[in-house]
């Protein structure tokens, strides 16, 4: 089930790549700032995707502010890099800083399936997430970072919604806790 969800999630970001580089034009690139509102799972990463009906939800929220760039990967996709700034509270409270890279598919004007974005890089939490803890028993500061993201609107649209899955995670045992945690966004993001 997961493995065809992700596979499913490949072939659709495949159909944009092949799609967007029918239009691809000069393109600079562009700047964004993004807000976005979360709240945490009890669930693997895999549930939001395969089974968003049977997500437990913690009373664990988040606020994110982002900052970033992308610039034009040949005529097929963006590469991108950016800041996250989390505020969390309920269960756990503290403050959380991603800075992923990311690609992103590029998408015809007139096409109305959403984008698609993966990023990976590093989060550092002010305080050890006390949800993390609850959920494996343990956890750390520093862990791996990764996000799976779906921007929906025209590329030539300056402010864009987007659903993101945010995870944390020890990355297959590359940080010493075996942890990790997972929040839903919904936001808005604003090119410039």
């Amino acid at each position: 089930m997961v493995r065809r969800s992700v596979r499913n999630l490949v072939a659709l970001w495949a159909t944009a790549v092949v799609l967007g580089a029918t239009t691809a034009q000069a393109d600079p690139g562009r700047d964004f700032v993004a807000l976005s509102l979360g709240r945490m799972t009890d669930n693997a990463w895999e549930t939001p995707l395969s089974a968003p009906g049977n997500i437990d939800w913690r009373d664990s929220y988040g606020v994110a502010l982002a900052a970033g760039r992308e610039w034009p990967l040949f005529n097929w996709g963006y590469i991108g890099v950016e800041a996250n700034l989390l505020a969390h509270w309920g269960e756990q409270d503290n403050w959380e800083l991603a800075a992923p890279v990311y690609l992103r598919s590029l998408q015809p004007e007139s096409w109305l399936l959403p984008g698609l974005a993966y990023g990976l890089g590093l989060s550092y939490a002010s305080d050890v997430p006390s949800v993390e803890v609850d959920r494996k028993g343990e956890s750390q500061q520093w862990l791996a970072y990764w996000f799976i993201e779906l921007e929906f609107g025209r590329p030539s649209d300056t402010v864009r919604p987007f659903l993101r899955l945010h995870h944390r995670s020890d990355a297959f045992g590359t940080f010493e806790a075996d942890t990790g945690s997972n929040m839903v966004f919904l936001g808005l993001r604003h090119a410039f």
